[in-house]
């Protein structure tokens, strides 16, 4: 298992409650000790996981699960950049869809940027989604400021 799956499966065994931290700290090795470092009990996917892990060690600041006003909580925040990472299971039904329009309608309104990913764009097609993430990122558009800043 590569280390990124093996984040993302215990990401999902801490979001679940089957384990806690310590419990794994316990039992794992210096290597693996270092692995649990990089988790996130409060993500809610294993892509959104694989996404969070990958920015971060290109030290992006990534702020996992946070709750936007007037959209509600969202995947990851790098900035003003809100980035869903979309299943087919979660984002398909008549309702979701709906709501998901919404919600970005007002993440627009409000002043914050959202890139939508699929499962295939973060396993198999990773460098287009970083070179979309580094082309905001490089002009500096994802930057929260004073005035600017979304509500």
């Amino acid at each position: 298992m590569s280390d990124e799956h093996w984040i993302a499966a215990c990401d999902s065994a801490l979001e679940s409650g089957l384990v806690d931290r310590a419990d794994l700290d316990a039992v794992l090795n210096a290597r693996g000790r270092s692995l649990l470092s990089k988790c996130d009990e409060h993500s809610q996917s294993g892509m959104e996981s694989i996404c969070r892990v990958r920015l971060r060690a290109l030290r992006f600041g990534v702020v996992v699960q946070p709750k936007i006003a007037g959209v509600g909580k969202v995947d990851l925040r790098v900035g003003k950049l809100l980035i869903e990472c979309d299943s087919k299971t979660h984002h398909t039904s008549l309702e979701n869809y709906q709501n998901d329009r919404r919600r970005y309608r007002s993440a627009l309104v409000t002043g914050w940027m959202t890139m939508r990913v699929t499962y295939d764009d973060v396993l198999y097609g990773w460098d287009g989604v970083l070179d979309d993430v580094q082309t905001i990122t490089r002009a500096d558009r994802h930057r929260i400021r004073g005035r600017n800043r979304p509500a």
